[in-house]
Order: structure tokens, then C-alpha cells, then sequence
């Protein structure tokens, strides 16, 4: 019995994963209908427009925070092209556990995105500005979709497994 839950839950898992590809997918469709600006919070690089949102503590001396992981271990933000930049500010999906949560964000990974977010936007003149808006389609449903996004964190907080 708990071998046919377990494979109805992952079904269901591998559906909702399906359906958020889908959905990130669709997104950089609309992009051309909204107007591009100097002051955009667009990343141009990597896997469609990405938005490099504001930190949420502003990182003094932002560049010279280094890597902890990866090919770029011990190299300054400031040394790094947009690109990579831009990889490291963006949200990057959670590791998840072998019951399926997500591990918590360790102290170094949160000073690592506020330091390439601060970087970013003191490279694009936009710190501290309002995150450019989508598309006046996508502004529309952006209030849905963070209504939706703020359930879904509380769902995964109640989930009993």
C-alpha cells in the first residue's frame, strides 16, 4: 500500500515539475510585447530573459565576495563576465533532500546571491529601483501568480512527508 501512495505522490511530483517547465517556457513569449529598457532588470544572457531581482540586504564591497563552489571557487564577483553574474544572482532551484524537502539555503549561498544581485544592479545603475515590470499581459496575471506562488510555499510547509 505505501509502495502505490509513494508512486501516485511522485506521478503527481513529476506532473507539477511538468506543468512549472511548461509555464517558464511560456513566459519568454511575452517578453517581446513588453518595452526593453537601460534600466531593466533583464539579464540578456543564458536561458531566456531571466529577472534579477533586487537583494534582499545590500552586500557593501559586493565584488569582492568570491565563489565558495564550482569552476569559479575562490574568484571575485567583480572578476566575473555579466553572464556568470547574472547565473549566480538569479534564484537557483533547491537541492532537495531524499524525502523530496528542500535542504535550507546555507549563510554563504544567501551573502553569495545578495552580493551578485547588489553587483549587478550597481553595474545596471538599478539598486534600490522597483523590479521592471513584465508585460502588460503578464502584469496582469502577476498578482495571480503570486497569490499561487505564496500558497505553493505554505503547501510544501504542510505536506506531511
Amino acid at each position: 500500500m505505501n509502495e502505490d501512495i509513494l508512486k501516485s505522490i511522485h506521478e503527481e511530483l513529476v506532473a507539477i515539475r511538468q506543468l512549472l517547465a511548461d509555464a517558464n517556457k511560456a513566459q519568454p513569449r511575452s517578453a517581446p510585447a513588453r518595452s526593453t529598457g537601460s534600466t531593466s532588470s533583464y539579464s540578456g544572457s543564458g536561458a531566456g530573459d531571466e529577472v534579477i531581482p533586487q537583494p534582499t540586504e545590500v552586500v557593501p564591497n559586493a565584488g569582492e565576495v568570491q565563489v565558495h563552489f564550482g569552476k569559479n571557487n575562490g574568484v571575485a564577483l567583480s572578476k566575473l563576465s555579466e553572464r556568470s553574474l547574472s547565473w549566480y544572482a538569479i534564484e537557483q532551484p533547491p537541492r532537495l533532500d531524499s524525502s523530496g524537502k528542500p535542504y535550507p539555503a546555507r549563510p554563504q549561498e544567501i551573502v553569495l546571491r545578495n552580493a551578485a544581485r547588489t553587483l549587478w544592479h550597481q553595474n545596471k545603475g538599478t539598486l534600490g529601483q522597483p523590479d521592471a515590470p513584465k508585460s502588460k499581459a503578464a502584469g496582469a496575471s502577476s498578482p495571480a501568480a503570486t497569490i499561487e506562488s505564496s500558497a505553493h510555499l505554505s503547501d510544501e510547509e504542510n505536506v506531511p512527508f
